[in-house]
């Protein structure tokens, strides 16, 4: 079956804020007809483990899903709470011990590293390139704004380099309104 991961993780990349509202730790969604709900195929589903809900104790967990042990894992702060998830899954155990081995592998550590680089960067470009779309779309709409005031202006009979002044926009611009 193929699954997809999400985690939704509050971590060193960054917070994300993409949390379902539902107050689950994780939730599993299938691809489903809308009218119907007849479900599409038992081979896709889209899992939502949602690592920084693990914070908010009113919602209910069972300590001994493996699921919910995963996300903590992922999540844990100490050795001594890996070394714990570790012995009570077999399958946490196994990725723990080549975790230890790969932390002593120095080209493993810096292939890791130019990884977690690399996607910090890639969010920087990301919210770079969004500030710079809000920017020219506030500046395309004050631009708009000025353009129908004026229009307004000059449609009330005001003078030219009157609805200039009080637009802030030259008389030049104005005038290629009002043609």
């Amino acid at each position: 079956m193929e699954r997809i991961f999400a985690l939704l993780y509050n971590g060193a990349i960054g917070p994300l804020c993409l949390c379902t509202p539902l107050q689950k730790l994780y939730s599993s969604y299938h691809l489903t007809e809308d009218e119907t709900g007849y479900r599409l195929t038992d081979i896709l589903e889209v899992h939502f483990l949602e690592i920084v809900k693990l914070a908010d104790l009113d919602i209910q967990r069972d300590e001994n899903d493996p699921i919910v042990e995963w996300m903590e894992f992922l999540d844990a702060k100490s050795k001594g709470v890996i070394e714990m998830l570790a012995e009570k899954n077999k399958d946490i155990k196994k990725a723990y011990d080549l975790l230890q081995i790969i932390s002593k592998d120095e080209k493993a550590r810096m292939l890791y590293d130019a990884r977690e680089a690399e996607l910090r960067d890639q969010l920087t470009r990301i919210e770079t390139a969004e500030n710079k779309g809000k920017a020219e779309g506030k500046a395309e709409g004050r631009a708009e704004g000025k353009a129908e005031v004026a229009k307004n202006l000059l449609d009330l009979g005001m003078e030219i380099p009157t609805v200039a002044k009080a637009t802030g926009m030259t008389e030049e611009e104005v005038k290629r309104l009002k043609a």
